[in-house]
């Protein structure tokens, strides 16, 4: 069985964590860990096992797989872009698309 990477599933975690605005206090008193527990699994210090993995993964509403493959299916930084785009009104939805194709046209001349 394959060597999980604990840097790559702390860096997924921490990600997820910040994303969501949760403070590694907060998910230290959800989960049952203390707080340096948390600290040193997302820098990868510190390895994880199934349970906890588990609890992270309910916590951030993430399959498991996507927080160990080293290939998730799920590119995180586009997630997180996608749902903070769902969350803006239909003028900056508008706003932002409008500066999107500015970009790219710039992009086409260069």
């Amino acid at each position: 069985m394959k060597e999980m990477n604990y840097e790559l599933i702390g860096t997924r975690l921490k990600k997820l964590r910040k994303y969501l605005s949760l403070t590694q206090e907060q998910v230290a008193s959800i989960l049952g860990l203390g707080r340096d527990a948390i600290i040193n699994i997302e820098k990868g210090n510190r390895k994880i096992d199934v349970n906890e993995l588990l609890k992270f993964s309910k916590l951030y509403n993430t399959p498991m797989e996507d927080l160990i493959e080293e290939d998730p299916k799920v590119n995180y930084d586009s997630a997180a872009y996608a749902r903070g785009f769902n969350n803006l009104s239909k003028k900056d939805k508008k706003e932002i698309m409008e500066l999107i194709e500015y970009k790219n046209s710039i992009k086409k001349q260069a």
